[in-house]
């Protein structure tokens, strides 16, 4: 099929309505038109495939986990976008009639997105190359083992934050033994007083100095915030590309941040402050793997593998890199398991942090339109343990808008 009737074809579809036909020559090759009979599966639950799908002509029955079933329709209007896109797969998708349907694969429609949203130019693919291993385990036995011979450095936190946070937890300090510590590094000093005289947090009183803000912030909210500030500010480099993927992980780390932090208020088990330092950390293992992807040919200059490493091993390093920093458990499983969507349900009915971030992070990335029907979320077991409606979680996040904005403020001035 030429590439002008592929695009008539298509043109309905979910990014492929808003780009020109340049473009679309670009990446149609990528584009595979296919048919399935009746009873054919496109996909299992539990899978961890490369590819997207988006249904032609036909009705597929999407089957859960727990055995529960509905029907997606070529006539309905959500299925103007890919078929259940959450890794690892939330449902079996299987041809509930004679189906038409194409497949892309994730990181070229990814790169789809990124190109419409931030380049507005032509998408540049390069052959796929194997050198870092296709699931991700050389890069991850190099990462260890450079680690073992010291030739790879985790990041650390900087001195003056663990010095905070050993203060912080440290009972026989006080006010002012933990205000000394913070003295010592003026821009933490002017980010919490800006902090604390902001809507957030602001009281009947302008804060002047390190004690007051800490008065009015509290021991763990200071800690927590110190950290958050650390953790923004430590990622850098040389590489412009590299860099520039490092920042849009911030983007998204400070906007599921501010999701997770409204969130919390309202769930009584989990601090709010905690809950956006989750948010900040969920995922500090990309940001690592992006950090060591220049010594790799292969990753450095392919998107496509770059990406699908930092899916299969971001989690993995995170939680070295998180005990590293002898953070809590609660924060460590953030960022081992916050991409791990069928995650099995604790023994408490209680939420915890992580559990948190996965529903803030797919209603963070509603609200910026990467993500259309939240259809998906209530087979998230996650969210089953949040005690709310859709409504409800939705309404929330409304009338939070400006809460949201002022914590994406506070976190970007501590960004790179």
């Amino acid at each position: 099929m030429e590439s002008k009737e592929l695009k008539k074809l298509i043109s309905r579809f979910s990014p492929f309505d808003t780009i020109d036909q340049q473009l679309f020559d670009t990446m149609s090759t990528h584009i595979i038109l296919k048919t399935a009979n009746k009873g054919d599966v496109l996909f299992d639950v539990g899978d961890f495939d490369a590819d997207e799908y988006y249904l032609v002509i036909g009705v597929i029955s999407l089957i859960a986990k727990d055995g529960r079933e509905k029907l997606l329709r070529s006539v309905d209007e959500n299925s103007s976008l890919p078929i259940a896109r959450l890794r690892p797969r939330m449902y079996t998708a299987k041809a509930a009639t004679d189906i038409k349907y194409f497949s892309i694969n994730k990181s070229v429609l990814d790169e789809l997105q990124r190109s419409t949203a931030y380049l507005k130019g032509e998408i540049h693919i390069e052959e796929i190359r194997q050198q870092a291993g296709d699931e991700g385990h050389i890069l991850l036995h190099e990462i260890e083992q450079e680690l073992i011979k010291g030739r790879f450095i985790l990041p650390s936190l900087p001195e003056t934050a663990i010095k905070i946070r050993e203060k912080a937890d440290d009972p026989n300090s006080d006010l002012s033994d933990l205000a000394a510590v913070i003295n010592i590094d003026p821009a933490i000093v002017m980010k919490l007083i800006k902090v604390a005289n902001s809507p957030l947090y602001r009281g009947v009183s302008q804060c002047k100095d390190t004690q007051s803000a800490i008065s009015r912030l509290g021991l763990t909210t200071t800690k927590q915030l110190v950290t958050s500030f650390s953790v923004l500010a430590l990622f850098k480099s040389d590489s412009k590309s590299i860099m520039l993927q490092m920042k849009l992980l911030w983007q998204q780390s400070i906007e599921v941040a501010a999701f997770s932090y409204v969130l919390a208020k309202q769930i009584p088990s989990i601090n709010e402050d905690e809950a956006m330092l989750a948010g900040v950390l969920h995922c500090v293992g990309s940001l690592v793997v992006l950090g060591f992807a220049e010594q790799f040919y292969d990753l450095s200059t392919d998107q496509r593998h770059l990406d699908k490493i930092m899916m299969l091993v971001g989690g993995r390093v995170g939680e070295m890199i998180l005990k590293k920093w002898n953070f809590s458990d609660d924060l460590v499983a953030v960022a081992r398991d916050y991409g791990n969507w069928l995650r099995p349900e604790h023994e408490s009915s209680d939420p915890d942090c992580c559990d948190l971030v996965q529903v803030a992070s797919l209603y963070a990335a509603q609200y910026n339109g990467k993500v259309g029907d939240l259809c998906e979320i209530q087979s998230i077991p996650a969210f089953k343990k949040m005690n709310l409606s859709q409504e409800q979680a939705s309404a929330i996040f409304q009338d939070a808008g400006e809460q949201l904005s002022e914590i994406r403020a506070l976190l970007s001035g501590a960004s790179m």
